[in-house]
């Protein structure tokens, strides 16, 4: 059974010192591709130089990257209202000159999971669209990261409904997938640790109705371990409990399971 982490950080601390480690553990436990997700100016570029590395490291194993910068860059001042076109101008650049190794924009969107965040929503919005406008002139599909704010996310998603659409690490309920699927055009949904939660009840009933041929599955690593290693370090290896998991809970053949989520893997990334 081959395995596809969708969306991981091995380009981030603690995960980065040890890659090779990290990498190994992935193609002993049948890895087969992942992907390494941008959210800072170093998530980015550290996310191109592995995926360069591995090429020679790990001839068996294919690892791409993302480009983008979460919203929390805005929090955090390093992203502004002033120095947006800037910032977008870096990314676009980077992918110009790495394509080989880019398959997506993001992750971006809107986050207000911390009540002081909602400062800084207009810049987070304004940077959301500037990466939306993004993946569409480069036709690259769009990685989003939304947390409690769908309806500040989907009011920007609804004019972007023709990209290719990764809703990263859902968070969300069966209202706001319903939502979200009756205008994307192409939609695909991610599932980490967290839905294997004694509390993600919610997550749960949404992984019921999403179809077989919209899901991803991911560690989002090194965050949200699945409950059987909560606490531990998460790295893309561990992604075989979230297979065994969904597998187990949609009463699905674990060799067919994989088989689609490879195939939409594939076709998300276009590759």
């Amino acid at each position: 059974m081959k395995l596809f982490d969708a969306h991981t950080h091995l380009n981030t601390d603690p995960l980065v010192q040890d890659r090779e480690w990290y990498l190994k553990a992935f193609v002993d436990a049948w890895g087969a591709w992942l992907v390494n997700s941008g959210a800072d100016e170093q998530y980015n570029l550290k996310g191109i130089e592995i995926a360069k590395l591995s090429q020679h490291s790990f001839p068996s194993l294919i690892v791409k990257s993302t480009l983008g910068l979460h919203p929390q860059e805005c929090v955090e001042g390093v992203v502004t209202a002033q120095n947006i076109p800037e910032k977008i101008t870096w990314l676009k650049n980077l992918y110009l000159n790495n394509k080989e190794h880019i398959v997506a924009i993001g992750e971006c969107g809107i986050d207000l999971h911390y009540p002081h965040w909602l400062e800084t929503l207009d810049v987070q919005k304004q940077l959301f669209i500037e990466h939306c406008k993004l993946a569409r002139e480069l036709n690259l599909p769009l990685v989003i990261h939304s947390r409690d704010a769908f309806a500040e996310t989907f009011e920007i998603l609804n004019d972007y409904t023709d990209l290719v659409i990764y809703f990263h690490c859902r968070g969300y309920g069966v209202k706001e997938f319903e939502i979200l699927n009756s205008k994307c055009k192409k939609l695909y949904v991610g599932f980490c640790g967290n839905v294997t939660y004694k509390n993600a009840d919610n997550l749960r009933e949404t992984l019921k109705i999403v179809p077989l041929s919209q899901l991803l599955l991911e560690t989002d690593a090194p965050y949200l371990a699945p409950q059987v290693i909560r606490g531990e370090t998460n790295h893309p290896a561990n992604v075989v409990y979230i297979y065994n998991f969904v597998a187990e809970y949609l009463s699905i053949n674990p060799t067919l399971l994989s088989d689609q989520i490879e195939h939409n893997f594939l076709s998300v990334y276009a590759l």
